[in-house]
């Protein structure tokens, strides 16, 4: 009973740290929103939301909170104005019942991270103590907008795949399951997410490889046997994750489609409208560099449509004309149907498409130039950057007014000015923590790190093939998914959450097994298998 009691007091602390900057920023800062995407996630119609482009978990997610909001406010006798082509109230009440369940998701996930790569109960104080001091992930959830729930399910998926990884027995079928779901809701929260499913495939197939090369050089006849039957369980494992992988994929965009098809617009990709925002590199070329480049590009593609986009892309310059991407869509309809009074969005997308695709099939080399000097500044950028962005992000409100006209009475926006929110990183210390932090600095951490648990593994004789495989993919996955956005669209502080989370993650879980290997004696520990102890004992060995 007191063994229990105290496990469960223990875990009170933990909560209570991870928790602690959740309850501060709820009884100090305003709700915060990301821009007008957020604000449409919420207030438009989900269906319409999907087509949109938005992921449709969190726009569908969101409603509940919202509608219990409303009908709160109801009860208690104000009736919420409903504005303009909105689908759904926007009430003080229904924002804080969408915000304080984020924060309290991300505790639970944090929570459950941190258990699981920690048996120590001093060594998981201090990994909860560390994560709590980071605003990253604490100002995310503070905010409206789909990026909070993928970052709270990409450590939920981390969570589920380092059990898969270090499961010192066949997992069962419940547990590729959870990871499964897990990984189906990330694909349905942000696109770029994709890269996700690569992480455990490649994690199972790295251990392969490790444990076939060590094999070649083993000591003895039954370590050589232990490590191919590893192999071959790591193999076997890695189709499982492969598979996995498809299927989430497969589903996730039926179930995208089914949504979008209950609108009376047709679904399709809109690659070539979001493509428009990372055109914007053609501002920096010098008019016959622009037009060189213009024309080797309309000369790639053979769509009529593509080709006019791209005329009308050159004119534009040439004119000196500043378009956003609704205006310049505006004045793409008479380019391309000129005589035809309906709109037809889906060939003016296809169209939009293959402009983009006359870019990208490969990149040009000035448009990968633009997007490496985004990414390289995205690697020096502190990593408070990026959540001091999300309180500009929310001042976009009021130079913006007339396209979130349903958030006029909110309290964000109600109580505060635009100069007041955005100074408000600036006037707590704790957004400030992690100033002096860009990236690359973190990167040569996580690299010590990596060589610190390949050094204590070493010293207790145990096997680092597995966490270390999953660390290293984490790693590795988080900085194609950024590139990719420099790629697709102009770089924004918030395109670098994903390359941030899945370094940290991984960070964690190299420090919390090495500091876990050092505070516990032997084999007591039972997380990874020596070679030496299974063989001088003669048991079958099992994997880590």
């Amino acid at each position: 009973m007191r063994a229990s009691t105290f496990g469960f007091l223990k875990n009170c602390a933990l909560l209570l740290c991870l928790f602690a900057p959740s309850a501060w920023m709820i009884a100090t800062v305003p709700p915060l929103w990301r821009d007008a995407d957020a604000y449409n996630q919420l207030t438009r119609h989900p269906l319409i939301a999907t087509y949109w482009g938005h992921g449709p978990a969190y726009c569908y997610a969101a409603k509940v909170p919202l509608l219990l909001g409303e009908q709160w406010e109801r009860w208690r006798g104000i009736t919420p104005p409903r504005s303009g082509s909105a689908s759904s109230h926007l009430t003080d009440s229904g924002v804080w019942l969408l915000i304080v369940p984020q924060h309290l998701a991300l505790c639970g996930a944090a929570f459950y991270f941190i258990l699981t790569i920690s048996q120590v109960f001093w060594v998981r104080l201090a990994l909860a103590l560390t994560w709590a001091s980071n605003a990253l992930f604490y100002t995310f959830a503070h905010c409206v907008g789909s990026e909070t729930l993928s970052m709270i399910l990409i450590v939920v998926v981390a969570a589920r795949a380092c059990r898969l990884i270090r499961s010192r027995c066949e997992p069962r079928w419940t547990d590729w399951y959870f990871f499964a779901i897990g990984l189906w809701l990330c694909l349905l929260s942000r696109h770029v997410n994709l890269w996700l499913t690569s992480v455990l495939p490649a994690a199972f197939l790295f251990s392969w490889a490790w444990t076939r090369t060590a094999s070649l050089f083993a000591s003895g006849e039954r370590e050589a046997l232990w490590l191919r039957l590893s192999g071959k369980r790591y193999f076997r494992q890695a189709v499982i994750a492969i598979a996995i992988g498809i299927a989430c994929f497969a589903t996730a965009n039926l179930l995208t489609d089914a949504l979008a098809r209950k609108t009376r617009l047709q679904p399709h990709s809109r690659i070539g409208f979001t493509f428009l925002w990372r055109l914007q590199f053609l501002k920096t070329l010098s008019p016959e560099s622009r037009a060189a480049l213009l024309e080797r590009v309309s000369a790639r593609t053979h769509s009529t449509e593509a080709r006019k986009l791209i005329a009308l892309l050159r004119q534009t310059h040439d004119d000196g004309a500043e378009l956003s991407a609704g205006e310049f869509m505006r004045q793409a309809v008479p380019v391309l149907f000129p005589l035809e009074g309906v709109v037809q969005w889906k060939k003016l997308d296809e169209a939009l498409n293959q402009m983009a695709f006359a870019f990208l099939l490969p990149p040009t080399p000035e448009h990968l130039r633009a997007a490496r000097a985004e990414l390289v500044a995205a690697l020096r950028m502190p990593v408070t950057d990026i959540s001091s962005f999300l309180f500009e992000t929310t001042a976009y409100y009021f130079e913006h007014k007339n396209e979130m006209p349903a958030c006029a009475e909110l309290l964000t926006f109600r109580d505060w000015n635009a100069e007041q929110i955005r100074q408000i990183p600036f006037r707590h210390p704790y957004f400030e923590l992690w100033r002096g932090l860009s990236y690359n600095k973190a990167l040569l951490i996580w690299f010590l790190s990596l060589l610190f648990f390949f050094v204590v593994a070493r010293r207790k004789k145990e096997n680092a093939a597995a966490v270390s495989s999953l660390g290293i993919s984490l790693m590795a996955v988080g900085l194609p998914m950024t590139a990719t956005t420099c790629l697709l669209v102009e770089f924004l502080p918030r395109y670098g959450l994903p390359m941030w989370q899945l370094l940290l993650l991984s960070l964690y879980l190299f420090v919390g097994g090495a500091l876990d290997l050092l505070a516990t004696p032997g084999r007591k520990r039972g997380a990874w298998p020596s070679f030496s102890s299974k063989q001088s004992a003669g048991q079958q060995p099992t994997l880590g």
